[in-house]
């Protein structure tokens, strides 16, 4: 007369439910969203104070003076045929020498340099790709940590589609490392190597 009776473990346990900083303190070991940015603006290179540094070095660039320096030989005298008493002799002439160095500074740069063109477009690049960046890795965080969420409190009781999961979870991981240049992988676990 004894019955066995086997059940499924139930992942959070009976009783309520975790609240909602008790389930999102399980990834206090991960990167926050905004370290997670600021890694992937220095690896894309696309950090605001790269353009500060552009403006900076052209307003600089009026203080280093232009050189221009030009050499030249007259060679039309340099050898000529004597035209005097013996015709047949090849005469060497003097050798004509002409040089002259020239040094100029561009002092209307320290106001406006042709170079501030360049740099607003450059700027205004950098801000929509770096818009972008930050879009990107904030929706892919974001979708990561649903996910986790989603595994530990209604984890799929079909192994095929828990494995699904599972992947994508790495995929969202590996599309983070890409983001970052790995940042997000190496933080992720404790591990901070450099």
């Amino acid at each position: 007369g004894l019955y066995r009776f086997e059940t499924a473990p139930d992942p959070l346990g009976e009783g309520p439910g975790p609240t909602p900083q008790e389930l999102l303190a399980n990834f206090v070991h991960e990167p926050t969203v905004a370290q997670v940015r600021d890694a992937s603006i220095r690896y894309a290179e696309v950090h605001p104070e790269k353009i500060t540094s552009w403006r900076t070095q052209a307003r600089l660039k009026a203080l280093v003076p232009k050189f221009n320096f030009t050499a030249d030989t007259n060679l039309t005298d340099f050898r000529h045929w004597d035209s005097g008493t013996s015709p047949d002799s090849l005469l060497r002439g003097e050798k004509d020498v002409d040089w002259s160095a020239n040094v100029t500074w561009e002092l209307g740069d320290f106001v406006w340099s042709a170079d501030q063109t360049s740099i607003d477009v450059r700027s205004k690049l950098m801000v929509e790709l770096r818009d972008d960046i930050v879009d990107e890795v904030t929706r892919t965080y974001f979708e990561r940590r649903r996910l986790q969420v989603l595994l530990l409190t209604d984890p799929p009781a079909d192994q095929q589609k828990l494995l699904e999961k599972e992947l994508r979870l790495q995929e969202l991981t590996a599309l983070l490392d890409g983001l970052t240049g790995s940042y997000f992988s190496r933080h992720a676990h404790g591990t901070q190597k450099n």
